[in-house]
């Protein structure tokens, strides 16, 4: 009777974790956690600016597929000739470019970016308007995308091309 005792008294103590055991797992974790929680931080940071470099890539695309559509159209007020007055091609209400493409743009403005287009003077094949006004016969069109970067900067993303009626 005194041995079943013992045993389960033994037994009962084996069960538990020693003062020295709990006081080590906490520094441990102490130690561990913070640095882990910064790495998956920075990677959380670094993801989210890869995607809205996606985001603004693919929406300065649109704009400049937009704006290529226009230059190709047989429509007497688009085509190239009507990139002559930027201000008009791009602001005039209800058919200028920034309305009739904001059906298009609405979800990545919903998203925090912004964008605005340029539209060159006629230049040359080297961008630059040539001494030759016959070798002035291209405009560049240049999208610059604003979006908003995880650690809170603003990241601007110009892209451009250049078109001809050629």
């Amino acid at each position: 009777m005194k041995m079943s005792c013992l045993k389960y008294r033994g037994a009962r103590l084996n069960r538990g974790f020693t003062l020295i055991e709990v006081v080590t797992m906490v520094l441990v974790l102490a130690i561990a956690v913070p640095p882990t929680l910064e790495i998956l931080m920075s990677n959380s940071a670094a993801r989210a600016n890869v995607i809205n470099t996606g985001r603004a890539t693919m929406l300065a695309s649109n704009i400049l597929e937009g704006v290529l559509a226009d230059v190709s159209s047989n429509d007497p007020s688009l085509g190239f000739d009507a990139l002559a007055d930027s201000n008009a091609y791009l602001n005039t209400p209800t058919t200028g470019f920034y309305d009739r493409i904001s059906i298009a743009t609405i979800s990545y403005t919903d998203l925090g970016l912004s964008y605005s287009v340029e539209i060159s003077e006629l230049v040359s094949t080297d961008g630059t308007v040539s001494m030759d006004s016959d070798d002035n016969i291209f405009r560049t069109i240049t999208v610059v995308v604003e979006y908003p970067s995880a650690d809170g900067l603003a990241y601007r993303l110009p892209v451009s091309l250049m078109v001809s009626n050629l």
